[in-house]
């Protein structure tokens, strides 16, 4: 699989309504076609199919005093990023991860 590589758009970033939280996988230690067929099975459906994935240290969460809590639903390696405030400077933290985040494009 060839992968273009390049930087994810903030509102990969911004916390989700109604509860303010980010959705993401826990995928350090899995090769990409792991990582895609992950995303397949569990985040892109048939009208929208994953195009790619973003990489993120959760250091880098730690830093912006967000946090990483598991939510084993719907699979062992999901988790939630939590700690936002409601906010307008979410969208200066979303930016900040953006910075620090890949994209792999499929």
């Amino acid at each position: 699989m060839r992968l273009g590589l390049g930087r994810p758009h903030f509102n990969a970033y911004m916390p989700r309504v109604p509860n303010g939280e980010i959705s993401v996988y826990r995928t350090s230690d899995l090769p990409v076609n792991d990582i895609q067929a992950l995303g397949a099975e569990y985040v892109g459906t048939a009208d929208s199919p994953l195009k790619g994935h973003c990489d993120l240290l959760a250091n880098d969460l730690f830093a912006e005093a967000l946090n990483v809590v598991s939510a084993p639903t719907p699979h062992i390696r999901h988790a939630n990023v939590i700690g936002w405030a409601m906010d307008p400077k979410n969208r200066i933290i979303a930016k900040k991860l953006a910075d620090k985040a890949t994209l792999a494009v499929y």
